[in-house]
């Protein structure tokens, strides 16, 4: 079972090599990053990746959006023939992939389907910026404390009700998928289309979630932030109507002078972590792995009792 794993990455200095060690220590393969102009030093660091592992290798930039999302376009194409996987994952390098068993190899979806969801969850920090190093160890990550509680927020509903924290909303899903069954993915690596004429075979994966932590430093926020305007200036048609409404958002918040109040809002004081824990809507990767079993003996027990 070979995963290869592909990562879009600017201005990520602080997170790119804790997120590729994560997911070199989980059972990918191979792992394949595009650098996007990065300024902060994020590129020197690829370099020494691509130098000190044989199998982390570095992607030209592209500038065809939507050409760069086919199976056999100029990203996709010489991954595919070089590493040959029989499953890929496209990640950012906010997100750390946690497996149940510690090897996503073993991820029990993957014996019969040829897509597998996989739910995100923001991580729940207080105001106290994060300790980066603790990321570098799976068990730090198994413990970081996750937002299960979400809401599906929108452009409009935060207008409307603007004490909502972005931090609880119902994020997107990432997905593993295989390759060979596929024709590209859609903008934001969220969705993908089959082959024509093939059947995708999909299902929700339980025993992966993955950890989004968006907001580990002002600065770096500030920097995406940027980064976000310049990606819609290249790009802008590709991102109509509701897309990267959030983005959209939080650039019309910096132009207003309050980018790091709301930077700041996002983090729960130690009193609210408390209190979220104690209801559920808060609990980490173990707690999630936990219940779902729960859940998944309860449907079980319940099936077998309608079979009696």
């Amino acid at each position: 079972m070979r995963i290869s794993a592909i990562i879009w990455a600017k201005d990520e200095i602080d997170m790119l090599p804790r997120t590729i060690g994560a997911l070199l220590r989980s059972g990918v393969e191979t792992i394949s990053i595009m650098d996007d102009n990065s300024g902060d030093g994020t590129a020197l660091a690829i370099d020494v990746l691509c130098a000190t592992l044989s199998n982390v290798y570095r992607i030209p930039t592209i500038t065809d959006l939507s050409g760069g999302l086919t199976m056999d376009g100029p990203v996709f194409g010489p991954i595919l023939a070089r590493d040959q996987p029989d499953w890929i994952l496209v990640g950012d390098p906010d997100e750390f992939w946690i497996s149940k068993s510690g090897d996503l190899r073993k991820t029990h979806a993957l014996k019969d389907h040829d897509l597998v969801i996989i739910e995100r969850f923001n991580a729940a920090l207080r105001p106290e910026e994060p300790d980066l190093v603790h990321l570098e160890t799976d068990g730090a990550l198994r413990d970081l404390p996750l937002i299960v509680k979400q809401v599906q927020l929108s452009r409009e509903l935060m207008d409307a009700e603007p004490e909502h924290r972005w931090i609880t909303h119902k994020l997107a899903p990432k997905l593993m998928v295989r390759p060979d069954q596929l024709s590209r993915f859609g903008l934001g690596m969220h969705t993908v289309f089959g082959k024509e004429g093939t059947q995708l075979r999909r299902t929700q994966g339980q025993d992966v979630v993955i950890a989004h932590l968006p907001f580990s430093s002002y600065e770096r926020f500030e920097r995406k932030v940027n980064n976000a305007r310049l990606v819609f200036e290249r790009f802008d048609a590709e991102h109509s109507g509701n897309k990267a409404w959030h983005w959209r958002r939080w650039i019309e918040i910096q132009k207003n002078g309050k980018l790091r109040e709301e930077y700041d809002r996002q983090f729960l004081s130690e009193n609210e972590l408390t209190g979220c824990r104690e209801s559920g809507a808060v609990t980490t990767a173990t707690g999630i792995f936990a219940l779902r079993k729960t859940e998944a003996d309860a449907r079980r027990l319940t099936r077998e009792r309608m079979e009696k």
